[in-house]
């Protein structure tokens, strides 16, 4: 088969075609547009897609955009004709509420926008009904005991103490006595009782219940999906002056958990270099130093062992002090005999005699044993070579200096300090330092809060 070959402008040409006879395939109602074109016509409408069926080319034609669409910022509130975007779509900040109808091939951003409204507005709602779900049935009593619950009472009470806006038990008990009095009087007025005495006290009890009701109860804390650092309960609230704070809380325990979790993931970001070295020096892994030179110094100190002893370190052993007694006391022994020898050769008057040669015969013989004696004496010196107690002693001692200034031996030695520290002390050291507020980035502030007798950590996050 004979290879095919075409030339650029065959190749230009059949893509012509190819999009002539997409063009010619698609609906008759139906127009491709750039994102410019439409972009260039939207001051002159007054960002109302929907005028554009008013224009001669758009007039009753559905709107394909050929790419990446953006209105971000632009007062749009409908899409109008259009159906189809080949590519992204961002409504950001806009007044769009919905793009149900339209087509989009890309991803759609709708931060801030009204559709994004609507959907947290949708949120919000289904989150109000379970928390009235759990009004109704007082999930969170605490003779309940349920653990959320429990963190939801600690902040309530925290809320109670710092806002006036927030129902009291008095509130509590005040309320429901009202409903009942109003209850009372709408039964009058349903009676045939229409006097304005009637409905001013109706109109005062209505008022009185909704400044109550105007205050938010423990329901109002809606729960998060989410914890903060391990086991702290967050909440947050959607009604009242609080609207959009958000509160976290859970048992003292578990807050101390929680902030060494922060402290440690703390330390990752930032390093052992983000603290002050006086700081950082108190966490030391001081037994990790020691063994690292008890190493150092047991292998250095057997390759070179006459940099660390001299001759004064080493002792005989017990052996060469034992034969070095017997020599002495042989050697002694020696003299004394030469003396003697030496005497009674001395008092004799015949220096020619047999016996005078004999005594002169021993003394030569005592003296050489002597020689003999010191020479075996003088040789016995301490071997030069370490004992295993003498290494152990000496190392022994480097050590102490160092458990001593573990941070000054490492400058000695040029060793990076940073790289000693026990990251897991340091975070202990860090709670125990700055408390249980540096995970809060809010304010740093919590509070304890004491709920069916056990402490509670509370802390406003926002």
């Amino acid at each position: 088969m004979a290879k095919l070959s075409f030339k650029k402008q065959d190749i230009n040409n059949l893509i012509k075609l190819i999009k002539e006879q997409d063009q010619t395939n698609l609906q008759d109602d139906t127009l491709v547009v750039s994102p410019e074109e439409i972009y260039k016509i939207l001051p002159a409408i007054d960002y109302n897609i929907k005028a554009l069926s008013r224009i001669k080319k758009y007039k009753d034609k559905k709107i394909i955009i050929d790419g990446d669409f953006s209105i971000e910022g632009k007062p749009v509130k409908s899409l109008g004709p259009i159906i189809k975007i080949l590519g992204n779509l961002d409504i950001s900040k806009s007044d769009v509420a919905s793009i149900e109808g339209v087509e989009v091939k890309g991803r759609v951003s709708d931060w801030n926008s009204e559709r994004s409204r609507i959907r947290e507005r949708k949120r919000v709602a289904g989150l109000r009904a379970e928390a009235q779900s759990r009004r109704e049935d007082d999930d969170w009593n605490i003779e309940k005991g349920d653990s959320e619950g429990l963190a939801a009472q600690a902040i309530f009470e925290y809320l109670q103490e710092n806002n006036e806006n927030v129902q009291t038990e008095e509130d509590v008990e005040n309320l429901r006595g009202l409903k009942e009095r109003l209850g009372n009087l709408y039964y009058d007025q349903e009676q045939g009782n229409d006097s304005d005495e009637l409905q001013d006290q109706i109109d005062s009890l209505e008022a009185e219940i909704e400044e109550i009701e105007e205050k938010i109860d423990v329901y109002e804390l809606i729960p998060s999906s989410y914890r903060f650092y391990g086991d702290l309960y967050r909440f947050e609230i959607y009604s009242g002056d609080l609207k959009g704070a958000e509160y976290a809380a859970g048992l003292d325990s578990d807050a101390e958990d929680a902030a060494l979790e922060y402290a440690k993931e703390y330390i990752d970001e930032v390093g052992v270099e983000g603290f002050s070295r006086g700081f950082y020096l108190d966490y030391l892994d001081v037994d990790g130093i020691v063994e690292y030179f008890r190493d150092f110094y047991e292998n250095d100190i057997r390759d070179n062992p006459e940099s660390y002893f001299d001759e004064s370190d080493y002792e005989l052993t017990e052996e060469q002090e034992k034969r070095k007694e017997q020599l002495e006391s042989y050697i002694e022994e020696m003299e004394e005999l030469l003396s003697d020898t030496e005497q009674e050769q001395r008092d004799l008057e015949d220096s020619d005699s047999d016996e005078y040669y004999e005594l002169d015969e021993k003394i030569k013989e005592i003296e050489s044993n002597i020689e003999t004696a010191q020479n075996e004496l003088d040789s016995i010196v301490p071997d030069t070579e370490p004992t295993e107690e003498m290494i152990e002693d000496k190392v022994k001692d480097y050590l102490r200096d160092v458990r001593y200034d573990p941070a000054d031996k490492l400058t000695e030695f040029g060793m990076d300090i940073s790289e000693w520290v026990d990251k897991n002390d340091l975070a202990q050291g860090l709670v125990d330092s700055d408390g249980y507020g540096i995970m809060n980035g809010y304010d740093g502030n919590y509070s304890s809060v004491y709920v069916d007798g056990k402490e509670y950590i509370v802390m406003r996050l926002n």
